[in-house]
């Protein structure tokens, strides 16, 4: 069973993981997202940022519309989430990051 990290000073979480282990971990990231987004310890701009970018998600004003190219357009919507999400997290101290992951197991 591959087990979450639950401090970001661990080696395996510097790693690149595989696909298959992001969407091993999907529900668990859900969780810390929804976590860190109740918690006042974190920057309301990390906040506010991964809220646009699940706005975008759902505008039907897109980059590169959906129906015309539709791999690619869905590819922006993603690429859109996860760069939010990667500032959400990048905008969390530290030390809050490991209190939620090790909470969440």
């Amino acid at each position: 069973m591959v087990k979450m990290p639950t401090r970001l000073s661990d080696s395996s979480a510097l790693r690149r993981p595989s696909f298959w282990k992001l969407v091993w971990h999907l529900p668990k990231l859900i969780r810390l997202v929804g976590r860190l987004l109740r918690d006042s310890r974190v920057p309301i701009f990390g906040k506010i940022v991964f809220a646009l970018s699940i706005v975008y998600l759902f505008s039907p004003i897109d980059l590169i519309p959906d129906f015309i190219l539709p791999i690619i357009g869905y590819m922006d919507d993603l690429a859109i989430v996860l760069a939010g999400l990667r500032f959400l997290l990048r905008q969390t101290p530290t030390n809050v990051l490991e209190e939620h992951l090790a909470q969440i197991g």
